[in-house]
């Protein structure tokens, strides 16, 4: 195994709203929003690390941050032994040498007014490197490398396809011969025969010159042709990495499983497949979940010692709990939904309810315990509806944030090995809600 060229700890990113100089004159409190939320992996040297999620999971600003084109809030990031955001002058100059970004959008990365032969000469001028004629020359020779002519190193970017703009983007990266570049979804807005052109580009580039990359993409058929590894993130947090072929054919983190059963697949075996898609939106950032930041769309949440109910009940359960937590019930307008101004019949009430939360029939003891939750919701105590069903159906999801254990393939899932603090605060919350009169 080959030693790590980047290690990346407990890296974060947040940007704060309500932060103005009016905001602090008014005593307004600033909101994170967690962009990069304590993200740790590691890039050995001549391997690509592709990193996959939904979008807006952080996968963009993670790659800015940890090249320092964006200043951390916390965290580390170590490019061979060198702590990234310490350096500064030289030393800040010769890790921008070494490591280099080819950006997504095609149109918009290629200043319009240059070149391509000037786009790509550009880090040669800013670093020092050669005369004019030296980098021309370096310039028509890496137009050849990358699959255009030097011919066209006067043409403009509009002179220029799509794919062939990634091109002169990748050129530009390779022009001061770096170690590391951040590949940030480099055929995303490419035709699906391009693309294929332009990986095979990155692979035979990769191995001529001995190059490590880190792959960000949504595409998974793209990430598993292209990687190596893969790290999966989700709401800014990797909640899986491992080798390439083990997510793929053994994942272990319920995202991770939800993402590869989304792929379309060409075989006819899969026709009659039923997809399972994976439910609810992404929380915002700027509240993200308690304990884990899945849970509020897993498939296997896990339930509190002593209950056993089918999923979706236990689900369904969490959801009505979530509703009327947030107030997103409306006790007021209910009663006249039911027709009864004078707030008598709750049974009448809490059957509104209760018909429109749950498809399937509840356990005699489940039922009963929800029915009460919603007759004090009718006598407006949300706190007290709240609290009783959080005394029985709390999740351990809810309260614990797992962590990725130590290995080739950890996941960040309760459901599996965890490290041993998670699996202590785990235990502590297991002894707390045994513990008699403790509200949770």
């Amino acid at each position: 195994m080959t030693d790590p060229l980047v290690t990346v700890d407990g890296l974060e990113k947040y940007y704060y709203e309500n932060d103005t100089l009016l905001d602090r004159l008014t005593g307004a409190e600033p909101e994170a929003v967690r962009a990069v939320d304590g993200v740790s992996f590691e890039v050995r040297e001549g391997e690509t690390l592709g990193v996959v999620g939904e979008s807006g999971c952080g996968k963009s600003t993670l790659a800015e941050t940890l090249m320092r084109l964006r200043e951390p809030t916390g965290g580390s990031v170590t490019f061979d032994g060198d702590p990234v955001f310490d350096l500064s002058g030289a030393d800040m100059d010769a890790f921008r040498r070494r490591a280099q970004v080819m950006f997504q959008d095609p149109f918009s990365s290629l200043d319009p007014r240059m070149t391509a032969g000037e786009i790509i000469t550009e880090p040669l001028a800013i670093h020092g490197v050669g005369t004019g004629d030296e980098r021309r020359r370096r310039a028509e020779s890496l137009l050849e490398e990358v699959g255009l002519s030097a011919d066209q190193i006067d043409r403009y970017p509009h002179e220029f396809s799509g794919g062939q703009r990634q091109r002169i983007g990748f050129a530009r990266a390779l022009a001061i011969d770096p170690e590391f570049i951040v590949l940030d979804e480099p055929v995303s807005a490419l035709d699906v025969s391009v693309q294929a052109q332009v990986l095979n580009l990155l692979a035979d580039m990769q191995a001529e010159r001995d190059l490590t990359y880190l792959f960000i993409a949504h595409d998974l058929s793209v990430v598993r042709h292209i990687s190596d590894r893969v790290a999966v993130m989700y709401l800014g947090k990797v909640v899986e990495v491992g080798p390439t072929e083990e997510i793929f054919e053994d994942p272990d983190h319920p995202y991770t499983k939800a993402l590869l059963d989304s792929v379309p697949r060409a075989e006819t075996g899969e026709q009659d497949r039923t997809i399972e898609t994976i439910r609810g939106d992404v929380p915002s950032p700027r509240n993200p979940p308690s304990g884990c930041s899945f849970r509020t769309r897993c498939p296997e949440l896990i339930q509190p010692p002593g209950l056993s109910i089918p999923q979706e009940t236990f689900r369904e359960i969490g959801e009505l709990r979530t509703r009327i937590e947030n107030g997103d019930i409306d006790v007021a307008l209910r009663w006249e939904q039911v027709g009864d101004p004078t707030r008598e019949d709750r049974a009448a009430f809490a059957d509104s309810i209760y018909t429109e939360a749950f498809d399937t029939a509840l356990p005699d003891a489940d039922e009963a315990t929800v029915r009460e939750a919603i007759r004090a919701l009718a006598e407006g105590e949300r706190e007290p509806a709240a609290a009783t069903l959080r005394e029985r159906y709390q999740s351990p999801c809810e309260a614990v944030e797992p962590a990725l254990p130590a290995g080739d393939h950890p996941a960040a899932c309760l459901l599996g090995e965890q490290p041993d603090d998670v699996d202590a605060a785990r235990e502590e919350w297991e002894a707390d809600r045994d513990a008699p009169g403790v509200d949770l």
